[in-house]
């Protein structure tokens, strides 16, 4: 077993919230396609923000792949984290999307985590200095979004029981039923099995989520498990009206950071 990490009075100190400024984690900002979604495969730039209120793999099955935004005994979580201004954030994305992808158009921002939500006045604050990009939030459908990221685009992905979080934990059907009423949102769920096809089913029927927006992404850090279970389940996805995404990230990039 890993030893757990202690932190320093000053990691501790640093790694509180400052007012003005964004937490964003070890990755920051990078340049690099969706790969999951109805925008995979679209360039964007990610910024990926510190914190998460769920835990998953902790409780058991699939284990997060962005642990290092939550988990407080890695080390990762406590020495990695940036403080940025909106401002410098924009200023940032900007640079990184010349650099990554020239004077073309369709800009795209995804922001992700962690739990984005958690910061999301802030994030108000960061858009409006973008008014003309495209902009994804990923969330795990535990908080409710501002009035003011209405016009944004939603990745929901709402966490099941093979998360190893706890009904209570994970299971907010209030915000699912209010992110299902914008205009442009997405649900994500991460299958292990296909038994976990009827918890969805009744998510969707408790929740009222559309099934043309529902995306089953098969569980899996390296291509070839994905491939092979997006097989196995594919039959009962289309019975179902649902759609299969697969982590396409992990086709062109491998399981590698900041890609």
């Amino acid at each position: 077993m890993t030893d757990r990490y202690c932190p320093t009075p000053a990691e501790v100190l640093a790694i509180k919230p400052k007012d003005g400024y964004l937490k964003l984690s070890g990755d920051g900002i990078f340049a690099t396609r969706q790969g999951e979604g109805a925008t995979a495969g679209m360039n964007a730039i990610f910024i990926r923000l510190h914190f998460c209120n769920l835990a998953c793999g902790l409780g058991g099955g699939w284990v997060c792949d962005t642990e290092f935004t939550w988990k407080k005994g890695l080390k990762e979580f406590w020495q990695e984290p940036t403080d940025m201004t909106p401002l410098e954030i924009a200023n940032q994305v900007g640079r990184s999307w010349s650099e990554a992808f020239g004077n073309t158009n369709d800009r795209r921002i995804v922001i992700t985590g962690g739990e984005p939500l958690l910061q999301q006045r802030k994030i108000v604050g960061l858009i409006g200095l973008l008014p003309d990009w495209a902009i994804e939030i990923e969330t795990n459908g535990t908080i409710s979004p501002v009035a003011e990221l209405s016009n944004c685009q939603f990745n929901c992905s709402p966490k099941l029981a093979n998360s190893g979080n706890s009904l209570a934990r994970r299971f907010h059907p209030d915000v699912l039923r209010r992110i299902a009423l914008l205009s442009n949102s997405w649900f994500k769920f991460v299958v292990t099995k296909e038994s976990d096809l009827d918890e969805i089913d009744q998510v969707a029927k408790e929740c009222s989520l559309p099934n043309n927006r529902i995306l089953i992404m098969p569980e899996g850090r390296d291509a070839q498990r994905i491939a092979s279970q997006a097989d196995l389940l594919s039959d009962e996805v289309l019975r179902r009206g649902y759609t299969t995404t697969l982590r396409n990230q992990l086709i062109w990039f491998g399981d590698t950071r900041g890609t």
